[in-house]
């Protein structure tokens, strides 16, 4: 169960805070939901405290984990690389999946590899919005547990790709 001023992560959105627990009836029954707000665009969510795992809240990654998302982000071998190997629909909807998922080491390759597939060629409008929002959510997530600025995980991300 999360608690009042935790951060939180939400699939698909990113980081947000619980503001509160609150029990409201619906119909004849009484339903715990946590009240979110999602830090990018302080966007309020209600989700049933009994569906919280179904939708994939999550704490925040430990500090520890931080560096397992850089070495997915790293690991630029051809073996991992979806982006070359499956059409652009087959890679919109796996990445889709990976994005809206609750692992951060999932939306780690779909940046990693956007990133690659953007060395080669220009994205697509699609996949230059999921690109970005993979970066999004990647940089959020760390700089919330990290508590640096937005613009130092950046560069810290693109320093990766520069090599």
């Amino acid at each position: 169960m999360f608690k009042t001023n935790e951060f939180i992560f939400y699939p698909g959105y990113g980081v947000g805070i619980v503001k509160e627990t609150t029990v409201q009836k619906v119909g004849t029954v009484e339903i715990a939901f946590y009240n979110i707000v999602v830090i990018e665009n302080n966007m309020k969510i209600m989700v049933p405290v009994k569906n919280s795992d179904e939708v994939g809240l999550r704490p925040l990654i430990s500090a520890e984990d931080i560096q397992k998302v850089f070495d997915v982000l790293e690991c630029k071998e051809d073996k991992h690389s979806f982006c070359k190997k499956e059409s652009w629909n087959k890679r919109y909807n796996g990445y889709n999946l990976k994005l809206c998922s609750a692992c951060l080491f999932e939306v780690a390759e779909v940046l990693r590899d956007l990133y690659i597939l953007k060395a080669e060629k220009d994205l697509s409008f699609a996949e230059k919005k999921m690109f970005e929002k993979a970066k999004h959510l990647i940089v959020t997530e760390i700089s919330t547990v990290t508590q640096r600025p937005f613009s130092y995980v950046d560069d810290q991300i693109r320093r990766i790709f520069i090599q």
